[in-house]
């Protein structure tokens, strides 16, 4: 739905993230991929550090482990404009809005990941792991995120410098 506002046109954060071409929809799927294997990631290395299987015989259990932050990411960043096609070429902004919605995202993800390990943690624990989760899962959103809205700036740029030969 779009709003006019002063001669502006905005569009809701999910409507913004919907592709109009071919190359928009390879560059949202692959985001969307993208942070599937960070929450992954952090499943594998979270699981090593505590000792736990986290090899391909773990699968099931890296997965259950990701799901939660995954779920909850993937609830709250699109509504958050996590997923808005004007940030898949902007790495300052697609930054400002990954940790805004991972920010926003965080508390249920933490929530959900007791709930699904069946886990009634203390306070120490719910700190603990919460700012861990928080602190790591930002870093390897951004690490993912931001190269890859530089990588498309690039591509974007060059293709405007030097149009494709026929």
């Amino acid at each position: 739905m779009a709003v006019k506002d002063k001669n502006t046109v905005t569009t809701s954060a999910i409507e913004g993230s919907k592709p109009r071409n071919q190359k928009e929809a390879r560059r949202l799927w692959t985001l969307i991929i993208g942070d599937v294997l960070v929450f992954l990631i952090f499943s594998v290395i979270g699981r090593q550090s505590h000792g736990e299987d986290s090899g391909l015989s773990a699968a099931f259990k890296v997965v259950w482990t990701a799901l939660p932050f995954a779920i909850s990411w993937f609830l709250i960043a699109p509504f958050m404009g996590a997923f808005r096609r004007e940030l898949m070429t902007e790495p300052r902004q697609i930054a400002r809005k990954t940790g805004f919605a991972w920010l926003a995202a965080w508390p249920l993800g933490v929530i959900l990941h007791f709930v699904f390990e069946q886990h009634l943690p203390d306070l120490v624990s719910v700190i603990t792991f919460g700012l861990v989760t928080l602190i790591t899962n930002t870093v390897f959103l951004f690490v993912w995120r931001i190269p890859f809205a530089m990588t498309n700036h690039t591509k974007d740029t060059q293709a405007q410098v030097a149009p494709r030969k026929r």
